[in-house]
């Protein structure tokens, strides 16, 4: 692709603008230089103190995966002006490894602590939406190394996903079939697709607005992460393994979410991964149309192993 193009989303009114020519080299945003596995000032590592929610042990007396509560929660369930709840998923007890380091039957077992949280939390009284998101780098909002997600319970429908379910419905009511589920069989056979098995269709999609987005869509239609089988969720483990080690390999901060069905309405759940290499700046911020200088057929060629990772743009 050598000129800019204005690409629509599949089912949304939003645009943006995949300009190749607006690259520059990218900065690295992470460097480990930590040889041991734990840090004793890191509360999240054994021996930190924590309002412990719960944890998965291993075999060996100690853990694999801890539920915490957020020490600086923004939300919590004894205050009526900031109503919802926030917890905090450490990953594994390792300091220096993150997610795409671990091997595949921790990272499902991560999916599975994530599925877990999710269905408990929709149930706590007044709670409206959960999200089960990942903020890995500077450029993505991590302020603590150690590897970890994190649960939020808001008492309200966020704009955001209000706007997407609202899109999904016209669109189903329209067509009689999910946007999902058609993004899978129109793309198939697209230079977009980034990994596949007979579970997962991972895709960098047509109207990416970050570089390297990467959509991990079920090719089962399911609601939510907790109506994955196994079989399943080992598929998303691989995949997120795979491109997560790609992202990290070219030193990208980035962001992932769960976006699950809201209120049982049978919506295709998808986990979509944001690498955050750029900013935004007066275009992006003053009309809503973002500016990406990595097409999605690149992008996706990166994830495959068929070419190197493209310049980047990181201002405008």
């Amino acid at each position: 692709m050598k000129k800019s193009e204005i690409r629509k989303h599949y089912f949304q009114d939003k645009y943006v603008i995949i300009s190749p020519k607006r690259g520059q080299r990218p900065h690295i945003t992470k460097v480990c230089t930590e040889d041991d596995s734990t840090k004793k000032d890191c509360f999240m590592c054994p021996g930190g103190k924590v309002k412990l929610i719960y944890e998965l042990p291993d075999l060996k007396g100690g853990w694999l995966i801890r539920v915490i509560k957020n020490i600086y929660p923004a939300l919590t369930l004894d205050n009526k002006y900031a109503y919802g709840k926030q917890e905090i998923i450490i990953e594994s007890p390792y300091h220096n490894k993150e997610i795409h380091e671990l091997p595949i039957e921790h990272i499902k077992k991560i999916l599975d602590v994530y599925s877990e949280r999710y269905e408990s939390l929709k149930k706590v009284d007044k709670i409206r939406y959960v999200l089960v998101f990942k903020n890995e780098g500077g450029k993505a909002g991590e302020s603590i190394d150690h590897a970890h997600s994190q649960v939020i319970a808001l008492p309200m429908l966020p704009p955001l996903i209000r706007e997407e379910i609202l899109a999904i419905d016209d669109y189903t009511l329209k067509n009689k079939t999910c946007p999902y589920c058609d993004i899978i069989k129109d793309e198939k056979k697209s230079p977009r697709v980034a990994w596949e098995d007979k579970n997962i269709f991972a895709l960098c999609p047509f109207a990416s607005e970050y570089p390297y987005s990467v959509w991990f869509i079920p090719k089962r239609h399911v609601s939510s992460l907790f109506d994955m089988n196994q079989d399943e969720k080992h598929s998303l483990a691989e995949a997120m393994k795979h491109i997560i080690g790609k992202v990290e390999s070219i030193g990208l901060s980035y962001n992932y979410f769960f976006h699950n069905s809201f209120d049982d309405c049978g919506h295709h759940m998808v986990l979509k991964l944001d690498p955050r290499p750029n900013v935004w700046a007066g275009v992006e911020l003053g009309t809503g149309i973002i500016i990406n200088s990595i097409p999605p057929e690149d992008a996706a060629k990166f994830y495959k192993g068929k070419s190197k990772s493209k310049k980047v743009a990181i201002g405008r």
